[in-house]
């Protein structure tokens, strides 16, 4: 009996150009249902399996809820469980099956990489290199040297810090805006001027590139990770055999792949000196090698 009047209704309320309608007179489209609400807490539209269970339903406000139980769907689409697309392309990264555009489409695309790219275009240093309790902050600054910068990272200066206990000044460091797992991969050449100040015989100078962190709002920078490198003697800027130069571009390298757990952590990097000859004047410097453009490069990729 109910279904009778149900379509009688239907029936009652269609136009002679085969238009239905339910709560309107006037209906606009083929089928046309007005909801007596507008808000997110009632529903417009409900269909129920033969148990009672809740399978798909509108709100009141557009929201649509799929398999998500008798809650109200809090979004325009709330699904419970997984959605199958079929007939999209297998891709393989960087691309991504099913990604949204900057308009808000979905539709296959490259997956985005976060990164941050410094290419340094003027050298620094004038540092000695004798003391093993001595840190020589390696600078990144804002400005053109910064290649890109999709990561969001930021920079700062700490006007006096301390470095695995030793002090250190107007310290450079970048933060890293949100959690996650970052690879950090720098290069850079070192060098000394003239005859060492004292020599152990060992005809090189062991140097560390230091990977240093101070959490989120500390000066206490701590090591996490060392890359050590040797600056060879003997050797001219141009690579030529000289008895009494350290000149030769000598590779500084590190690679770290480190997990950041909070917003806007601080890292820095370090020059520090380990141990054979010795410069305690302020004679190493950061170089340019021969047919480079740049006096070295910071590429840290979000993975």
């Amino acid at each position: 009996m109910k279904k009778i009047i149900f379509i009688g209704l239907i029936l009652a309320s269609a136009e002679s150009f085969g238009q239905y309608g339910i709560n309107t007179a006037t209906p606009s489209a083929t089928f046309d249902m007005v909801s007596k609400g507008n808000t997110a807490a009632t529903k417009a539209f409900e269909i129920n399996d033969s148990s009672g269970q809740e399978l798909l339903k509108i709100s009141d406000n557009g929201n649509l809820g799929v398999n998500i139980g008798n809650s109200l769907p809090t979004n325009v689409l709330h699904v419970k469980a997984d959605i199958k697309h079929e007939n999209l392309p297998v891709l393989l990264p960087p691309y991504s099956p099913l990604g949204v555009d900057a308009s808000g489409a979905a539709k296959v695309q490259i997956a985005g990489t976060k990164y941050f790219y410094y290419k340094r275009t003027t050298s620094f240093g004038n540092f000695t290199l004798s003391n093993v309790n001595t840190y020589t902050n390696v600078p990144f600054t804002n400005g053109t040297d910064v290649k890109g910068n999709t990561t969001g990272f930021g920079f700062g200066t700490d006007a006096s810090a301390t470095v695995n206990g030793q002090s250190v000044s107007n310290v450079s460091y970048l933060t890293i805006p949100e959690p996650g797992v970052y690879l950090f991969e720098m290069y850079q050449t070192a060098y000394c001027t003239g005859s060492p100040t004292s020599s152990s015989n060992t005809g090189q100078i062991a140097l560390n590139t230091v990977f240093a962190t101070a959490g989120t709002s500390g000066t206490t920078y701590t090591t996490n990770t060392i890359f050590r490198d040797y600056i060879v003697a003997r050797r001219s800027v141009g690579g030529a055999v000289n008895s009494a130069s350290y000149a030769y571009a000598n590779p500084q390298k590190l690679i770290v792949a480190y997990q950041s757990t909070s917003q806007n952590e601080k890292v820095a990097l370090f020059i520090n000196y380990v141990g054979g000859d010795s410069y305690n004047t302020q004679t190493c410097q950061m170089n340019m090698p021969n047919n480079s453009d740049n006096y070295g490069y910071l590429i840290v990729t979000k993975l």
